[in-house]
C-alpha cells in the first residue's frame, strides 16, 4: 500500500506524520525547529530527522511545508537533495499551505484565519491561493493576542499619562507585571519578545470585567471585517468555507462568537469548518491534489 510523508515544520517543533492512501495516520514523529529563517543547518536536521524515522520503500512522496520558506538558500537545490537521499517525489510548501489544505474542500472557496500571537487570512478560491495581512507586531498585528494586549497597554499609559485611575484589570495587569510608571511599562514593552505580550492575553481575560468584553469585541470585529473585505475582494458571493484557527481565536472567551455574530448580523453567506484536522493533514490533501497523482 503507498503512503505519504507530511511535515509541518515550524520555528518551535517538526511535526511529521505518515499517512496511508485513506489518510490514516499510521505513525509520527517530532524534532526540533525547522525555521530556515533561523538556522538553515538545524532545519535541515530537523527535516532529515523526521524523514529518517518514516521512510519506507512504498513512501511515494515527501509533503513539507516549512517556516521560513522564503529563506531557504536554494529550494530546487533542498528538493533535489532529499529526492536523491530518499527516493520520492518532494514538494515543499510555505507553511501556510498546510494549515490551510487541512480544511480544504473542493466545492467551495475557503477563507481562511488565523488568531493566535499574530494574524493572518488566506483565501483559496478556484486553486488561487492569496494571503491578507500579517505584516507583524512592528505593525500592531490587530485581530491577535499581542493586538489586544498592545491595546489594553496603550490604554494604561494614556491614563498614566494623564494621572487617572485604572480599573481593575489595568491594574491587576501592571500588578502582575511588577510595573507602575509609564516609563516601567515602555521599557517592558520594548524588553520582551511579542510571544511574552500575546502570552498574557490569557490572563486578561481570566477577568470577568466589561472592560475586557469591549476589548475582545473591538478584536472580534477587526477579524470579521477582514472577512469580510476578503470576501468582497475575492468577489465570493455565494456560501464559502470559513476555518476560524488560532489559541487567540479558540481560547479567548466569546471572541470567536462576536466573529460569527457580525457576519450573521450582515448577512455574509458562509459554513464554519468544525472538522479541525491538524495542519500537518494537509500534506495529505496536498498530495492527493497534486499533479502526479501519486495515490
Amino acid at each position: 500500500m503507498n503512503k505519504i510523508i507530511s511535515i509541518d515544520g515550524g520555528g518551535t517543533k517538526t511535526l511529521g506524520v505518515l499517512y496511508n492512501t485513506s489518510g490514516e495516520e499510521l505513525k509520527r514523529t517530532t524534532k526540533g525547529s525547522s525555521n530556515f529563517a533561523v538556522s538553515i543547518d538545524d532545519a535541515y536536521q530537523s527535516l532529515k530527522g523526521v524523514i529518517d524515522e518514516l521512510i519506507s520503500k512504498d513512501v511515494t512522496s515527501i509533503q513539507i511545508g516549512l517556516s521560513g520558506f522564503s529563506m531557504i538558500p536554494n529550494l530546487d537545490n533542498l528538493i533535489k537533495t532529499l529526492e536523491d537521499l530518499y527516493h520520492t517525489h518532494v514538494y515543499i510548501y510555505p507553511d501556510a499551505y498546510l494549515g490551510l489544505y487541512s480544511a480544504y474542500d473542493p466545492l467551495l472557496p475557503l477563507i481562511y484565519v488565523v488568531g493566535g500571537t499574530g494574524s493572518i487570512l488566506y483565501s483559496l478560491v478556484d486553486n488561487e491561493f492569496n494571503r491578507y495581512g500579517g505584516y507583524g507586531h512592528l505593525f500592531g498585528d490587530p485581530g491577535s493576542a499581542y493586538g489586544f494586549v498592545m491595546d489594553v497597554f496603550l490604554d494604561c499609559l494614556k491614563k498614566l499619562d494623564n494621572h487617572r485611575k485604572l480599573n481593575k484589570v489595568q491594574t491587576g495587569l501592571l500588578k502582575h507585571l511588577n510595573l507602575t510608571t509609564n516609563q516601567e511599562l515602555i521599557g517592558y514593552a520594548h524588553k520582551v519578545k511579542k510571544q511574552e505580550i500575546a502570552g498574557l492575553a490569557r490572563f486578561i481575560t481570566n477577568y470577568t470585567h466589561t472592560y475586557v468584553d469591549q476589548k475582545i469585541k473591538k478584536q472580534a470585529m477587526i477579524i470579521a471585517k477582514s472577512i469580510e473585505q476578503v470576501a468582497k475582494t475575492q468577489g465570493i458571493q455565494n456560501n464559502f468555507l470559513l476555518a476560524l484557527r488560532g489559541g487567540f481565536l479558540e481560547s479567548a472567551p466569546k471572541l470567536k462568537d462576536e466573529v460569527l455574530n457580525y457576519l450573521n448580523k450582515k448577512e455574509i453567506k458562509y459554513i464554519l469548518n468544525r472538522d479541525i484536522k491538524e495542519a500537518v493533514y494537509g500534506g495529505y490533501m496536498l498530495s492527493k491534489l497534486s499533479k502526479g497523482k501519486e495515490f
